[in-house]
């Protein structure tokens, strides 16, 4: 019996935190997202938020 091995996509991730409130929000990964670099502004206390991590996660 022969088996195949599927193929699973991944999704690159992107997750930023605010050096104020600590708060971190998980988004998808866009075109130019780089570690360390500030982004969008924090939703609770206005602050620039900081991208903190970036990763893939297998699609189900």
């Amino acid at each position: 019996m022969i088996f195949s091995k599927k193929e699973k996509k991944i999704v690159a991730y992107t997750v930023e935190k605010c050096p104020s409130c600590k708060k971190e929000s998980k988004r998808k990964f866009k075109q130019g997202d780089c570690l360390f670099v500030e982004s969008s502004k924090c939703p609770s206390c206005n602050v620039p938020m900081n991208i903190a991590k970036i990763f893939g996660e297998p699609t189900a």
